[in-house]
């Protein structure tokens, strides 16, 4: 940015001295001209470079107020990915204890079973043998 300005400067003063070596007034009132020229020139540099800080500045607000918001928003994900990861585990935990009664009852339906089906079979063979206690 400061070379634009440098060469804007430049500009304007070759300007200034080319219209103050064509004018047909006196010297003095060229000098004078010219000096008001260089006046103006520094007055719109100093206007750009203020108006450049402000600008800067306002980008630099800018930045910093958008990477505040998204650093909340991160830390807003996070504790929102941490509370669901949360609930799927006690969600996992309560069916896996869940499905474990299940199977246990389960397992304990065929045991039942097992031993009914035993103690019929037992029966059954007693009593194909003529015997007279039939109990298993």
């Amino acid at each position: 940015m400061k070379n634009t300005f440098t060469k804007t400067a430049a500009v304007i003063f070759i300007a200034s001295l080319s219209l103050a070596a064509c004018s047909e007034k006196k010297e003095s009132t060229t000098g004078e001209k010219l000096d008001s020229a260089v006046q103006t020139s520094k007055e719109k540099m100093e206007s750009a470079n203020e108006k450049s800080k402000e600008a800067f500045e306002d980008a630099k607000a800018e930045a910093s107020d958008a990477y505040a918001d998204a650093k909340e928003e991160a830390a807003d994900a996070y504790d929102d990915a941490k509370e669901a990861t949360k609930e799927a585990y006690e969600d996992s935990k309560e069916k896996a204890s869940e499905w474990m009664e299940k199977s246990k009852d389960k397992a304990n339906e065929m045991k039942t079973d097992a031993a009914n089906a035993m103690e019929d079979a037992c029966e059954d063979a007693k009593s194909q043998m003529n015997s007279d206690d039939t109990e298993c």
